[in-house]
């Protein structure tokens, strides 16, 4: 069986300028690395904690911002980050207890991304 470390999403970005300052004004990530167009796009490699989440204008990645589905961020104070940000952020849904064990919410991003921000009642 494969001994995966990590995952690293790759979001294609409309304006790569915007979205960093959102993730890092907004939602606390920092810049790890940023390189230059290079003739295909820009990309920046962002951290917060343990995630990494790399944004691209990389022309690979197609013509548009696209991607079906949530990303999902398990964290620790999930109720303090919400009321953080809850007035800077388009909220998809509200902070709530859900029956499947967790406290979460949704946000969106302004390429359209679905991003939840998760904390297990048990702590783990």
């Amino acid at each position: 069986m494969a001994d995966f470390k990590n995952i690293v999403p790759v979001l294609k970005v409309s304006d790569l300028s915007k979205s960093v300052a959102f993730y890092t004004g907004v939602l606390g990530f920092t810049v790890a690395w940023q390189s230059a167009n290079d003739g295909g796009g820009e990309n920046c490699m962002l951290q917060a904690g343990a995630a990494n989440l790399l944004l691209s204008t990389d022309a690979h990645l197609g013509d548009r911002p696209q991607f079906t589905g949530t990303l999902y961020f398990h964290m620790v104070g999930v109720r303090e980050f919400f009321e953080q940000i809850e007035n800077r952020v388009e909220i998809i849904w509200p902070l709530e207890t859900m029956d499947y064990g967790q406290t979460e919410f949704g946000i969106r991003d302004a390429d359209g991304y679905i991003l939840a921000f998760a904390e297990s009642l048990d702590g783990a």
